[in-house]
């Protein structure tokens, strides 16, 4: 199988619209303003764009970039028969309140937040399905920072929001446990790294200081996990400092600073020790006279702190443009300018008066014709940076797209899912939606081991050898490639005309025909050798799906 599939795979894998960008334009002026500004500082270089997306390119990177999942091959034959001159626009606005984006973003979010720590598995899961009622509700950004700093414990929705801080004073000495709560607030939602701001000021950012590090762990400091029905959650000190040793070697005791170097006020504690703390019912913990980390919320979340709107902006950039305004996404700073600085600034200025609109600015951004542009640059000249957004960026598909993507390719998705319709009266479920479907799915210990063995830590994801070899080896794959009633490789096989099934197998692969180069070599595949029908079927996908061109959000 293997030595046959290597020689397939080798063989067969190998005009702007203008109506409909304005048009788009005008239904998001955000999206008239991103093109402007890169289309400014392409022509400033004498740098001309790649033209827009084959339809079946954009087709694919739409369905990846919103659901997290390549189409079916019945959403990409509806696609595709389209003659639309907007469709794309169209398909976008359709998947944002499509049921399954929701179920995919909590995961997208999550990564966000917590891909730095190490444990996350007790919570984690009630923690997704507040994120997941979130995303679903289009909770405003700041409500969401908010809950997830401060939440209000006495609201059961609320209470998988402390999750965030609870993961993060979970184990450790209490320097340790200082550090994560620090390190995890500045990056998530203010988009900086402190660290380097510990031991001394940052030694190549004049912007950051050791006051400043220390200044927003005195906010956190008091913080502490508690429980309450087995669901982790965040209690809080009325007392306690936070001391450092300055590189003079001399001890202070941090002030409650923050990044703008601002110095808030905490008022004298009470005279009367026993109003330290206001009682709490139902098992929750006791409230202090004063919050630091209210304070903190009250004061760092809002539409006029740049930090706040600047970072979540730059994260959603990245996530579907590829590459951050500001790269890394976690190091803003003045010695670390955005590519495209006007547009960072007023994107972040126009979330902020929307109301920090999550999908309005999921929209812009991908409605925009720079997000519709090619991966391919044909022209002579050297390619040009992916900071120049010329071109679309490559991106690997991450774990849980390629965990999900194998799986609707192979037919292992469907299978699962009526099998999860079978089940749904002893599971007490009404309805198998979209969405519980995927997250059901997702939830099979076969399929996250698959994407364990993508994972390599922390935010980003990269592809290398290692993972190229294990869809050429490992038996989870194999698993998924045997023929099983109703699955593809079962389709193929029965499939009489060796061209319908072809074009069959690369529709619901990459979501696109077969060029006729590898039209001919496939159709030549299954009808030479001694192997089977069913064999030659399987070492037909299996080549398609270990291609460059599915692993890659291209």
């Amino acid at each position: 199988m293997r030595r046959i599939s290597k020689t397939l795979g080798a063989a067969i894998i190998g005009g702007m619209c203008w109506f409909a960008s304005l048009a788009a334009s005008a239904a998001n002026p955000a999206s008239g303003l991103i093109d402007t500004e890169i289309q400014a500082a392409l022509s400033a270089k004498e740098l001309t764009p790649a033209p827009r997306a084959e339809d079946s390119e954009l087709l694919r990177r739409i369905y990846l970039d919103v659901l997290g999942r390549i189409p079916t091959s019945s959403e990409a034959a509806q696609y595709l028969a389209d003659s639309s001159a907007d469709k794309h626009h169209r398909l976008i606005d359709a998947l944002l309140a499509h049921d399954e984006m929701p179920a995919y973003w909590r995961t997208v979010f999550d990564e966000w937040f917590n891909s730095a720590v190490g444990e996350r598995d007790f919570g984690r899961d009630g923690f997704l399905v507040y994120l997941e009622e979130a995303i679903k509700t289009n909770k405003p950004w700041d409500r969401l920072a908010h809950e997830m700093l401060v939440p209000d414990l006495k609201d059961e929705k609320q209470r998988p929001a402390a999750y965030f801080l609870a993961i993060r004073v979970r184990g450790g000495d209490n320097d340790a446990k200082v550090d994560a709560l620090t390190s995890g607030v500045a990056s998530v939602f203010f988009g900086v790294q402190l660290q380097c701001a510990k031991c001394h000021d940052h030694p190549f950012v004049d912007q950051w200081k050791q006051d400043h590090y220390y200044g927003l762990a005195a906010f956190l400091g008091r913080t502490q996990e508690a429980r309450i029905e087995n669901t982790p959650i965040v209690k809080e000190r009325a007392e306690g400092e936070v001391k450092f040793v300055t590189t003079a070697q001399e001890e202070k005791t941090a002030r409650l600073m923050f990044l703008d170097s601002r110095i808030l006020d905490e008022p004298p504690p009470p005279a009367d020790r026993g109003q330290w703390y206001s009682k709490a019912n139902g098992g929750l913990p006791d409230a202090p006279y004063f919050s630091r980390r209210a304070t903190l919320a009250e004061y760092a979340l809002k539409a006029d702190s740049p930090f706040f709107k600047r970072a979540i902006v730059n994260r959603m950039w990245k996530q579907l443009m590829g590459r951050g305004l500001v790269e890394p996404v976690d190091q803003m700073h003045v010695a670390n300018p955005a590519s495209h600085p006007v547009l960072l600034d007023h994107l972040a200025d126009d979330f902020a008066t929307s109301g920090f609109d999550l999908r309005r600015l999921m929209a812009e951004i991908l409605h925009s014709e720079a997000y519709f542009r090619s991966s391919r640059w044909t022209s002579t000249a050297e390619r040009p940076r992916d900071s120049d957004y010329a071109t679309a960026i490559l991106k690997p598909l991450t774990p849980d797209q390629l965990a999900v993507s194998v799986g609707l390719a192979t037919g292992h998705f469907e299978q699962s899912r009526a099998k999860f319709e079978r089940e749904k009266k002893n599971r007490k479920i009404e309805e198998i939606t979209p969405a519980i479907s995927r997250a059901m799915y997702w939830r099979e210990r076969d399929v996250q081991d698959f994407a364990a063995r993508f994972r390599t830590g922390g935010e980003s994801f990269e592809a290398n050898a290692a993972q190229a070899l294990f869809l050429s080896y490992n038996s989870l794959i194999e698993k998924q490639l045997q023929p099983s009633a109703g699955n593809l490789i079962d389709r193929l096989a029965k499939q009489a005309d060796n061209d319908a099934a072809v074009s069959e197998a690369f529709l619901t692969i990459l979501s696109r025909a077969p060029r006729d180069d590898e039209r001919s070599r496939a159709v030549e595949f299954l009808t030479s050798g001694d192997s089977s029908r069913p064999a030659k079927c399987r070492d037909l996908v299996w080549a398609v799906i270990c291609s460059s061109e599915f692993r890659f959000n291209h």
